[in-house]
């Protein structure tokens, strides 16, 4: 990365989170559409799309993993491995991140030291001081994102920073028996049962303290990432989803999206603009969690190491690599890929294989 363009990047995976509005029955109710406005705000003034995720309602280590080394699929790592992390760090950067809860969680604590990271904040060693596990997923938001825009300020004055943080505020499951905070949805007003109601005002009303301070945060960073890990769990048996009529199904674009889709945006402050010569606006696609950074560094006009090079190609034939052996041809999703485009698919498979396995020195 050129000298003159090392602008700081924050990546910022958000628990849950996911867009609402995409299912009709909820873009209907103004409260709702009230609560995003925020979001597709500043999803207007980013680049965004959507991410294809492998999981659903749990699992989040598995987006979280994917944007940071670009595997499609990977085990628990034990030693230190090769990632986008590294390669910042290898390029000046400084690395560092924060989750407020326990470092235990996922093994994140050695993990995250394997992957490159030089600095990380968990409830052991910095949020136990400022809120506790309890209140951490009800309400946790706003104290994280001003954690962090004091950690970049700081930090910022000895050199670019890639600063990579979880958040664990709307981790699930939601009350059903009662709406303990704002209401959103009424069965009067909605046609739902009760207890889908409450499920959703609960799950509503942490997003809209996420979204409020995601989008005061994005008034400060340089380039700022913002994405889901996965859908939210909306009741036993996904019942909340079945009342809404929603369809899950690997066959149609639409069914696999509302199962797996979650939201993503890269927008960058006039600073970084200026800097990279970018305008870090539009459509920028929809793909599996491994093509993330990928896309950071596109918007950026970073080159990247050749692994990413690899990526590029890999996305150009199918921008999507799921676990269940699933892939994007033609718009749709897909159990096969054919000729050329499997052979490709065996080499990356082979290349992120070594990746990943050949402990990094």
């Amino acid at each position: 990365i050129p000298e003159e363009q090392k602008v700081s990047v924050m990546g910022i995976m958000l628990e849950a989170f996911c867009d609402l509005t995409d299912f009709a029955p909820l873009a209907e109710q103004p409260g709702v559409a009230e609560l995003y406005a925020p979001w597709h705000a500043l999803e207007a003034r980013s680049v965004s799309g959507d991410l294809l995720t492998n999981i659903f309602a749990a699992g989040t280590v598995d987006t979280e993993w994917g944007f940071l080394t670009g595997f499609s699929t990977h085990g628990d790592f034990q030693d230190p491995v090769d990632s986008y992390v590294w390669y910042l760090r290898d390029q000046g950067y400084q690395t560092f991140g924060s989750h407020p809860y326990y470092g235990w969680f996922y093994n994140r604590e050695r993990i995250n030291q394997y992957l490159g990271f030089q600095d990380y904040w968990f409830r052991e060693n910095h949020y136990g001081a400022l809120v506790d596990e309890w209140t951490a997923e009800e309400d946790s938001d706003r104290l994280v994102a001003g954690e962090l825009l004091s950690q970049l300020k700081e930090r910022v004055q000895d050199g670019p920073c890639f600063s990579f943080s979880v958040t664990y505020q709307n981790h699930g499951p939601y009350d059903l028996d009662a709406s303990n905070w704002n209401v959103y949805l009424t069965p009067e007003g909605s046609g739902l049962t009760e207890e889908s109601c409450n499920v959703l005002n609960n799950y509503l009303s942490g997003l809209s303290t996420t979204i409020e301070a995601m989008t005061v945060l994005a008034q400060e960073p340089v380039v700022l990432v913002l994405f889901g890990d996965h859908k939210p769990w909306l009741g036993h048996w996904e019942s909340v989803y079945r009342e809404l009529d929603i369809p899950f199904d690997d066959d149609s674009p639409q069914g696999f999206a509302n199962y797996y889709a979650t939201p993503y945006l890269i927008w960058a402050n006039s600073a970084a603009k200026e800097a990279l010569g970018r305008d870090f606006t539009g459509a920028g696609g929809n793909f599996s969690p491994c093509f993330l950074m990928q896309e950071v560094f596109d918007q950026c006009g970073w080159e990247g190491p050749g692994f990413m090079k690899l990526a590029r190609e890999m996305r150009d034939i199918t921008p999507m690599l799921h676990t269940r052996d699933l892939f994007w041809v033609d718009g749709a999703p897909a159990d096969t890929l054919e000729g050329a485009a499997l052979d490709f698919y065996y080499l990356f498979l082979r290349a992120q294989y070594y990746r990943e396995n050949e402990v990094r020195k």
